[in-house]
């Protein structure tokens, strides 16, 4: 699940960084929509992404355990035999793929396809991992000022507080 050199930039946001504020949110790009399509092709058939102590510590809370889930030499989420997430599984019945631990995943599994890069002092650019099939679905959520504050802002401060970014 890590960034490609073929991500494309959409937004640029300033932050605040206390008090944990968005103070210029910019789109850059035409209006593109997202709808996650559960086909887990590009981002959980590739293994799990790196982990924040907030991650691993969110995991062990929801029960499970870091011998389960934790490749400590990566710092990464295990990967199974055929090199998928150790949480993906397919539900055979319904044709879905679907995340064991999805109430608790790892930051960078909330944010996939979107990708933030530091682009200066306190801003980052908002980013698209065009290989994801749910981009520009006709049913999908317009990504704009609303989608940002409804499901990308607090990641953003998430990544932020962890330095990942």
């Amino acid at each position: 699940m890590q960034p490609t050199q073929n991500d494309e930039k959409i937004a640029e946001i300033t932050i605040k960084p206390k008090p944990r504020q968005v103070i210029r949110l910019g789109f850059l790009a035409t209006p593109l929509k997202f709808r996650c399509q559960r086909c887990a092709v590009f981002c959980c058939k590739l293994g799990g992404p790196k982990l924040s102590s907030k991650d691993i510590d969110q995991l062990k809370q929801a029960g499970y355990s870091p011998d389960r889930f934790l490749d400590a030499e990566q710092a990464s989420l295990k990967s199974k035999e055929d090199g998928s997430c150790i949480f993906l599984s397919l539900n055979s019945k319904e044709g879905l793929h679907q995340c064991m631990a999805y109430d608790y995943r790892p930051v960078l599994c909330r944010l996939y396809p979107f990708v933030f890069e530091k682009s200066g002092q306190n801003s980052y650019a908002l980013k698209f991992i065009p290989c994801c099939k749910g981009l520009n679905t006709p049913d999908g959520e317009t990504v704009n000022g609303k989608f940002f504050s409804k499901n990308l802002e607090k990641l953003l401060f998430d990544l932020i507080d962890s330095n990942t970014l």
